[in-house]
Formats: C-alpha cells, sequence, structure tokens
C-alpha cells in the first residue's frame, strides 16, 4: 500500500503550500497530492478552495483574480500564525520541489467550464518534465474535463474521483475514460468497489486515513494507497509504535 501525502503534510502545515510539501518530503514521503485551479491570466495555482475567504480576503473566486493579486494573500496564517505570509504556490513551483523521483495525483478542482484552457495549460507544463507519464496522475469529479484530458492524450493516466453517482453510471464513465484509478472516499469503499476495480487492472486510492486502525481494514480489502494528511502513517518506526509520535 501506497500512502499519499494529501495536499502536502496538510496535519502539520497548512494544506497546499510550499512548505506542507517540504515538510512531507522531510517526512520522507514519496507520494503526493494537490489541488489545482486556474487565475484570470491563466496561470495554475496550488489551492483547495475556488475562492480566497479562508486567505482572509473576500470571498472573491480565484478565477476572477490575477496571479500577482492571489499570490500577494497570505496562505499560512488561518493555520498557524508561524506560517503568516505563506503565499499560493504555482503549480509550476511544487514540481520543482518534489523533483523528479516523487510521484503526484493533480486534482483539477472546476474544470473548463469554469477554466477555459487549464487542461491544455496542464498537459503543457506537465509534458516539460522527464518520465511524466510514470510521476503524474490527473483526478476530478469534474468527468467531462477527464474526457477532454484523454481527448488531447490517449494515454495520459487518470484517476476517476467517484461523486454521489449510480454503480452503472460510474462504470459507464469509467469505460469511456480508461482510468488507472478509481478515488474514492473511506465511506464509499466496499470490497465490491475493489475487485470490479481490479478487474478492470485499476488501482483503488481511498481518502482521508489518518489512522493504523482504518489502514489496517482497508489492507485487508485489497486497497492500494490512501491519501493522508499524516504521511509519517506510512513511515515504518511510526507505524510500529502504534502511530505515537
Amino acid at each position: 500500500m501506497i500512502y499519499i501525502a494529501h495536499r502536502g503534510a496538510s496535519a502539520h502545515a497548512p494544506e497546499n503550500t510550499l512548505e506542507a510539501f517540504r515538510l512531507a518530503l522531510d517526512i520522507g514521503a514519496k507520494h503526493f497530492e494537490l489541488d489545482i485551479h486556474q487565475t484570470k491570466d491563466g496561470e495554475l495555482v496550488v489551492l483547495h478552495d475556488d475562492n480566497v475567504k479562508k486567505l482572509g480576503a473576500s470571498s472573491r473566486k480565484v478565477s476572477q483574480l490575477s496571479c500577482r493579486e492571489l499570490r500577494a494573500l497570505d496562505a499560512g496564517s488561518w493555520f498557524n500564525t508561524k506560517f503568516k505570509g505563506e503565499p499560493v504556490p504555482l503549480l509550476s513551483e511544487v514540481l520543482d520541489l518534489l523533483g523528479e523521483s516523487s510521484w503526484l495525483n493533480i486534482e483539477v478542482k472546476e474544470g473548463v467550464s469554469v477554466y477555459p484552457g487549464i487542461d491544455e495549460n496542464l498537459l503543457l507544463l506537465l509534458k516539460k518534465k522527464p518520465t511524466w507519464r510514470n510521476r503524474f496522475s490527473i483526478s476530478s469529479f469534474d468527468h467531462p474535463t477527464l474526457l477532454k484530458l484523454r481527448s488531447l492524450d490517449a494515454h495520459i493516466p487518470l484517476g476517476y474521483l467517484l461523486g454521489f453517482t449510480s454503480w452503472r453510471h460510474a462504470w459507464k464513465e469509467l469505460s469511456q475514460l480508461g482510468c488507472e484509478s478509481l478515488n474514492l472516499s473511506w465511506r464509499q469503499v466496499s470490497q465490491k468497489w475493489v475487485r470490479a476495480a481490479h478487474a478492470k487492472k485499476m488501482k483503488v486510492f481511498v481518502y482521508t486515513i489518518n489512522s493504523p486502525e482504518q489502514v489496517v481494514r482497508l489492507e485487508k480489502m485489497g486497497v492500494d494507497g490512501v491519501f493522508t494528511d499524516a504521511p509519517e502513517l506510512g513511515m515504518p518506526l511510526w507505524s510500529a509504535l502504534g502511530g505515537t509520535n
């Protein structure tokens, strides 16, 4: 089972910031997850919400702000004042920080209907990286965006984020997309989903898992990986101590 640092080491630092990813690297994480949006001037930025309310500003949308305006905001103080002044990172900055030995799941939070060209901009950036097909997976709840990405590149690794949809509808979309993974909540996962996904040669990744007890249950189920806010969960010493820091 792999342990995917969910928005970096987000239990210990403000999510989706360079500091959160630095800390995850220091802990020993090799697998990461982040969320992206696109500014009004076309820059890909790493942020979970589609607005900047959490950053102490108004509830303006990311799509209404230039990259410069967004980066002037404080992405750290909401978590702890010691992170005051931490900026919203560019996706390119996080890719440079993680380097070539890391694997990254990129979740597109809003699709092409909100951010025109986000699919093409993302592919353009990723294709600049060596061995990019082995190091990245793109996921989204916005399945039309995944279809658009598949039309742009027949071999790009995609992760299907399961929303509130029927089994039949989900499998129809999965067949169209040719995803490499099924990503779903711990509330949704079942032996049925795991077996069906594995029968289609797909991996199953579950979010968000922060306790050893949950890990044990999911390992027995055959889950391939978990998204965790505490990447130390996957470190041998931490596991041997039963999760004691």
